[in-house]
């Protein structure tokens, strides 16, 4: 069940009310605005907001992510912001005849009917994925560091634990959603953090490397040697887990549970890289094109499970601008696997 809270302009308040009467709890009027608080279904909550108008990002500076039933949004947000909200809780119970006697003519009760998780709640999820987080990069690199002990023991319970604290899923995450949105230029900065990170984890690896291998004696293990052999089967497989992951995601699977197939596809070989480029060099190369293999393979995946979701804007012109997005993010992924998979070959 949710509590949905809708504030709107006095003028505009009929619309709400001939819209949503048979769900609305209580009207509260104000001097300016007329607020209303709603109970629905979890299942109503995506076509009810459809049915709205208002923005949770202005991804989109000329037109909202999503339009719907409030005329002239854009005028009445630069009047006065304030005048349009739109509030989505979830209470730990409802105690109500009104509310029951809904879920029985709306025909909610009993078996539970498939929802759909409102774009703007996705979104809310992403936001933290799309700015540089110096807190996720310490813990990057400290995954990296434990990922890399396991490494040089052949230990592969370390390397599994290193996987679980990796923060690696939220830049690809984020990165696939933004897609799918349309939205270029938030894409390009996801694309510049997850590049930071990989290449952070490539530089741990050398840097620690060399500095212990003047301490003793480090031997390399069928756990790094097993990450410097490309294969084009490797991209198929990043493709899946990606793909996987985000089905998985979007069932309500813990981020970090989800994130281990992700972190299992790019951190050893990234961490690998780093081992090859300070302890033998010959092999720096294979470890890295596997490392980009499974790169391009979990963005690809990534952007086929959102697209799979039905993920997007809801505005109409939103929806053109993002297949363009989309389509050519899909080019140029496919052309970049054709020349990844011939260089396997090759390397």
């Amino acid at each position: 069940m949710k509590r949905v809270v809708i504030e709107v302009p006095k003028d505009k308040s009929d619309t709400i009310r001939a819209t949503f009467r048979d769900t609305i709890y209580s009207v509260h009027e104000g001097d300016q605005s007329t607020r209303f608080i709603l109970y629905i279904p979890d299942e109503m909550l995506d076509e009810l907001i459809h049915q709205t108008n208002g923005s949770v990002k202005d991804s989109y500076p000329s037109r909202p992510i999503w339009t719907g039933i409030i005329p002239d949004y854009e005028s009445l947000a630069k009047d006065d912001e304030r005048s349009i909200l739109i509030e989505v809780s979830t209470p730990d119970f409802v105690i109500s005849p009104f509310v029951e006697k809904l879920r029985e003519k709306m025909g909610y009760t009993g078996k539970k009917k498939e929802d759909k998780t409102p774009i703007e709640k996705i979104i809310a999820s992403t936001e933290s994925n799309t700015e540089f987080d110096q807190k996720k990069f310490i813990l990057a690199a400290i995954a990296g560091i434990v990922a890399m002990i396991g490494l040089f023991l052949n230990n592969i319970g370390i390397i599994i634990g290193a996987m679980l604290i990796s923060p690696l899923l939220g830049p690809i995450y984020a990165l696939a959603v933004y897609t799918a949105l349309g939205d270029v230029k938030t894409t390009l900065r996801c694309i510049e953090i997850l590049g930071l990170m990989v290449l952070m984890l490539v530089g741990i690896g050398a840097i620690a490397s060399f500095a212990l291998s003047f301490v003793t004696d480090l031997t390399l293990t069928p756990e790094i040697l097993s990450r410097t052999d490309p294969n084009a089967v490797f991209i198929l497989m990043a493709v899946l887990l990606g793909f996987a992951t985000m089905i998985a995601l979007s069932k309500g699977i813990p981020e970090g549970i989800a994130g281990v197939a992700i972190a299992a596809a790019l951190l050893p070989p990234a961490v690998v890289t780093g081992i090859s480029l300070a302890l033998f060099p010959e092999g720096a190369l294979k470890a890295f094109v596997l490392t980009l293999q499974n790169v391009v393979g979990l963005i690809a995946g990534s952007i086929l499970g959102v697209m799979f979701l039905h993920i997007g804007p809801r505005d109409l012109f939103a929806q053109i601008q993002s297949r363009q997005v989309i389509t050519r993010m899909i080019w140029f992924l496919a052309i970049l696997i054709g020349f990844l998979v011939i260089i396997s070959f090759l390397v």
